[in-house]
């Protein structure tokens, strides 16, 4: 694995055969596989790439600072490395996500709320009557019917 050169260094190092590569950023880590390197995608770790060690053709970290202050790096992979995906995938996270205690909870209160506005006459609080006024206050609309009725 390359390092402490610039990229253009190290893959154009022959101009007339310069190699296609997939470019990654993420957390390097150690890989529990012999000869792979682990790159983490996210903070949590619960998502990753295995990657033969020997398919990485350099790496540098990116540069800290206010975006990006975990100090990512930057890997050039050989395009047609088997890399390992594992981990949680992000449906499965937004899933799990919104399938918690909180958000039961404010499905309750929502589906709460439609049926009471529905039982006092839907959005306006008029019985029959869904369009919105086009003036706040006290004012009667066309398309609803007479409250006194």
């Amino acid at each position: 694995m390359a390092k402490d050169k610039y990229f253009v260094e190290v893959l154009a190092a022959d101009p007339a055969n310069i190699p296609e590569v997939v470019l990654l950023n993420g957390f390097v880590g150690n890989s529990a596989l012999e000869n792979y390197t682990r790159l983490y995608l996210n903070a949590v770790l619960n998502e990753y790439y295995e990657i033969p060690t020997e398919a990485i053709l350099h790496t540098a970290p990116a540069t800290a600072g206010a975006n990006n202050p975990l100090e990512t790096a930057y890997l050039w992979v050989k395009a047609d490395a088997e890399l390992i995906r594992k981990g949680k995938s992000v449906a499965d996270t937004k899933i799990s996500f919104f399938s918690g205690p909180i958000q039961n909870a404010q499905a309750a209160t929502a589906a709460a709320n439609a049926a009471q506005a529905a039982v006092a006459g839907g959005p306006t609080g008029v019985l029959n009557c869904t369009q919105a006024a086009p003036v706040c206050g006290n004012t009667a609309w066309q398309g609803c019917p007479d409250k006194s009725n």
